[in-house]
């Protein structure tokens, strides 16, 4: 993990649990990979608000300094990155069993839950939401590292980057890393060559597995046989096809060769998704005041 220009992160020590210190009850466990949890819960000042927390628990005979580390890695983000299409964070700290920290609840899930009924015009605006926070995070010099369907977010029709745990934060766009990240079948090549690689374009890779995902309808972790994603797209895309364009760029195999982020918006510019960009930069326009530059 590198330094990060930022506020320094003031972790308040609680000596109370903390559904008990924020009057909360605990809902349904929504994730478990110890040593994490995550779950739902609701106020119980009022029960239509209702919050996530994701705990990481202490405990020693699992490496507490790795507990720590990961954890702050995670909220060091947090605190610094705020965007529209990426995950907020309410408050954080450290209780008496566990380091937690509490997000907004998501109703609709994540967006593998909607991948089998999603559709063309849904699928084409969380692409582009997608982009801007992608975006967003490379102009922060931030390399998530771990961009899947499970960690993207859908709430009203919009999509939110979530789960930061492995993300990079990096002292200039050129830096180079060394330690392979992330969920297996979204890595890029390069992370298995055991030399330094591009985190960013780490990203671009994961980014065209998202892609693959939405365009045809399937959790990439769920398919039976796993053809190569590419003889997928060159066997049922047309080769006029924008979508066919995007993923062939982006699951080069060659980093050198796969898009960056602002390739890939440019490339997007001139294509149907013109529209979608175009009523982005609107927004932005119209809310001079906005600090999150949604797509540069």
């Amino acid at each position: 993990m590198y330094h990060l220009e930022r506020k320094t992160l003031e972790l308040q020590n609680y000596q109370k649990e903390i559904c008990q210190v924020h009057h909360f009850e605990v809902g349904t466990l929504l994730h478990y990979n110890y040593p994490i949890k995550v779950f739902q819960v609701t106020s119980k000042l009022d029960h239509n608000v209702k919050k996530v927390i994701k705990a990481y628990y202490k405990d020693s005979t699992y490496d507490d300094k790795k507990i720590v580390k990961h954890f702050l890695s995670e909220v060091a983000v947090l605190a610094t990155i705020h965007h529209p299409f990426i995950m907020s964070m309410d408050f954080m700290g450290s209780f008496p069993r566990y380091f937690a920290y509490v997000m907004p609840f998501y109703e609709d899930g994540t967006l593998t839950k909607v991948l089998p009924s999603i559709h063309q015009e849904m699928s084409d605006e969380y692409f582009v939401q997608l982009c801007a926070a992608v975006n967003y995070l490379h102009n922060k010099k931030v390399a998530h590292r771990d961009l899947k369907t499970d960690n993207i977010l859908i709430t009203e029709k919009k999509i939110l980057i979530a789960d930061f745990g492995l993300s990079d934060i990096l002292p200039t766009e050129d830096t180079m890393a060394t330690k392979r990240k992330g969920t297996v079948v979204y890595m890029s090549p390069e992370q298995f060559l055991k030399r330094p690689f591009d985190p960013f374009k780490c990203d671009m890779f994961a980014l065209g597995v998202v892609y693959w995902c939405m365009v045809f309808k399937v959790n990439v972790l769920n398919q039976d046989t796993m053809e190569p994603m590419m003889e997928t797209v060159r066997t049922k895309l047309s080769p006029t096809s924008i979508d066919r364009l995007i993923l062939t760029n982006l699951l080069e195999y060659q980093p050198e060769e796969r898009l960056s982020i602002f390739e890939l918006i440019f490339l997007m510019e001139e294509s149907c998704f013109s529209h979608r960009i175009a009523k982005l930069k609107g927004v932005q326009k119209e809310f001079k005041g906005l600090k999150n530059n949604l797509l540069g």
